[in-house]
């Protein structure tokens, strides 16, 4: 053994990616040979010390316990009996030893494996089967904790950057939006930092087209597919124009399905089932026209004067889902709207959101009550009215998906 004042000397080798070497701390030990009298002496000095390494050599053989050793100890006659006997009698022969350079993860996995004893009692560290230090399981949870935290650090930094990215892609449509209806507001509120709504508006001469799409899932996935989405619409828009909303649909429906290889043959077997909801128009201002195709979302009117707000309902299809046919078609809904009518457009984040003293959906029943209510509010002032709606209703219940919703008049 190291005399009794004297520490084997451990070391922490400062790595980019922790081991277990990073967890040695300089204990003191014992050796085999020695016997039980000196090993409570150790104990009684060094009140903190959990456990004790017991070696042969350079070669650690076990270890011992301090709350085991002193239980066994503190019995009738045991010091008289045992005092002058190796210490070899009361250590665990099979304690927790592992290689200095295993790294943090797999010594996690190992210590809960080899059962609670190696996260209360510690466990050995050893380099080519020798002594190189004492770890505890303290230490290897707050390593844990720092490692997990520092991969958090780093994943939210990537999010955080994917937000600008998704939104630089959103930039182009709303500063079309803006020019082509200067009173419009929309409001795009991701429920995690980045999301899976996304809007896309194309302007020209004679109108301007407007969508508004709610992908699969939110968060990172949700992201990803709005990326595909909207590259895929901004195609079929290219090659097909703006002003058949019905078309739209029906091409990105194919352009998506193809692209995930999601056919209703291959069932199950495509591997993903992911697409959108969507609601989109052409509107031309000069012949207050507008036509409107949607799936699975809604469209919201309040004519000037009107008792009432309409709503036009999308067709019961997602876009690029497996269920969709390849040749799955859209109709297009022809509306003559009078100046200052009221158009409105909104994912289902606001309609399915939980809440009010039932937990029930927010509902299109309420939606359409605050567009009546705010019938004479310019866009942005109507849209504020929504917001603080919703968020009065949500309450204390959590979020439920991205938000998306949009108003203009005519």
């Amino acid at each position: 053994m190291a005399d009794s004042g004297e520490y084997l000397s451990g070391f922490r080798p400062r790595f980019q990616q922790p081991s277990a070497a990073n967890l040695c701390d300089p204990v003191p030990c014992m050796t085999a040979q020695e016997n039980n009298e000196l090993a409570l002496e150790m104990f009684t000095r060094h009140r903190d010390l959990v456990s004790l390494p017991v070696l042969e050599g350079n070669r650690p053989v076990g270890l011992l316990n301090r709350n085991a050793f002193l239980s066994q100890m503190s019995r009738p006659y045991r010091m008289e009996l045992y005092g002058k006997k190796s210490c070899v009698a009361f250590m665990d022969r099979e304690p927790l030893m592992v290689d200095a350079a295993m790294d943090i993860e797999a010594l996690t996995f190992k210590a809960v494996a080899h059962g609670e004893k190696a996260l209360s009692e510690g466990f050995i560290v050893t380099r080519g089967g020798e002594f190189v230090g004492f770890g505890n399981g303290l230490q290897l949870m707050r390593a844990v904790a720092d490692l997990q935290a520092t991969r958090n650090r780093q994943v939210m930094q990537s999010i955080e950057y994917a937000s600008v990215i998704q939104q630089s892609t959103l930039r182009t449509s709303r500063e079309a939006l803006l020019s082509a209806c200067p009173d419009a507001d929309l409001v795009w509120e991701p429920r995690d930092v980045v999301g899976g709504d996304f809007y896309h508006c194309v302007a020209e001469p004679e109108g301007c087209f407007v969508a508004v799409a709610d992908c699969t899932g939110h968060g990172v996935p949700g992201a990803f597919m709005t990326l595909i989405a909207s590259s895929s619409l901004n195609q079929v828009i290219e090659r097909h124009g703006a002003r058949d909303p019905a078309c739209v649909l029906g091409s990105l429906n194919r352009r998506i399905k193809q692209m995930l290889g999601q056919s209703a043959e291959q069932g199950h077997d495509a591997g993903s089932d992911d697409g959108l909801d969507a609601a989109c128009f052409w509107y031309e201002p000069a012949a207050r026209r507008l036509v409107f195709a949607g799936a699975r979302l809604s469209l919201f009117i309040h004519r000037p004067g009107a008792d009432a707000v309409e709503v036009l309902e999308g067709e019961r299809r997602g876009v690029g889902y497996v269920a969709s046919p390849l040749d799955q078609t859209w109709t297009n809904q022809v509306l003559q709207l009078p100046p200052g009518s009221l158009v409105f457009i909104t994912t289902d984040g606001l309609v399915d959101q939980i809440g009010g003293p039932r937990a029930i959906a927010f509902g299109k029943r309420r939606v359409r009550q605050l567009l009546l209510d705010q019938q004479h509010s310019p866009p942005a002032q109507l849209n504020q009215a929504l917001r603080e709606a919703l968020h009065q209703w949500q309450g204390e219940h959590h979020r439920r998906d991205d938000l998306t919703f949009f108003s203009f008049r005519t």
